[in-house]
């Protein structure tokens, strides 16, 4: 299939070599970053007003928009990109290890060494960074980033467009609300809630997380 990529950074390079592992060429890509290029043979584009345009030459699209801020654009591109018709692309790498019972969504993207254990239900444009783990019996709501060597233990809930960071820990049935960033190396021991910024250990509020972010 004709994949139309959205995001010119490491995270499209790093998918683009599962995408083609898969079997998928990426002709296309678009960011409004100017300054980025793409490392493979593809065309990149900037201007938003074409959008639309362009991606209607492809069949399929990976939204690869991965840091901690990310993920409600993420969908909000990916929802775009359904409205056109194109189908949702997944990028899971072959290292990652799915338990029993796991249920995934679409647009999902993962990263070498990445596990989801048993009992697990993904949301939609999700991604799971190098080495980050997800326990059994979670609840993952769309648009979430689980960044590098990440680890969610068993019975949490991470509400949508939450970002876990970098070596970050979630103790078992503790719920992450919508919209929060928990630091990297952060340690969370209890809940936190929507539309907050939290790290430390253990992961304590520093900030409200605004509407703009």
């Amino acid at each position: 299939m004709r994949v139309f990529i959205v995001g010119a950074g490491s995270q499209a390079r790093l998918s683009h070599t599962i995408l083609k592992k898969q079997g998928h060429t990426a002709p296309l890509v678009f960011d409004a970053d100017a300054s980025l290029s793409t490392p493979w043979d593809c065309e990149i584009f900037h201007d938003e007003s074409q959008f639309d345009k362009r991606a209607l030459t492809c069949e399929g699209f990976l939204v690869c928009l991965g840091n901690e801020w990310r993920g409600e654009a993420r969908v909000r591109f990916a929802q775009r990109l359904e409205r056109l018709g194109l189908t949702p692309v997944s990028a899971i790498h072959s290292t990652t290890i799915i338990g029993d019972g796991v249920k995934i969504g679409k647009g999902f993207q993962t990263f070498p060494g990445s596990v989801i254990n048993d009992g697990t239900i993904i949301g939609d444009y999700c991604l799971l960074g190098l080495n980050a783990a997800i326990d059994h019996d979670c609840t993952v709501d769309s648009g979430v980033t689980a960044m590098n060597s990440s680890a969610i233990a068993g019975h949490c809930k991470i509400s949508e467009y939450a970002s876990i960071g970098a070596n970050a820990t979630v103790l078992p049935f503790c719920n992450i609300g919508r919209r929060s960033i928990i630091g990297a190396g952060s340690l969370v021991t209890k809940e936190i809630p929507a539309d907050v910024i939290a790290f430390g250990t253990p992961a304590k509020i520093v900030r409200e997380r605004r509407a703009n972010e």
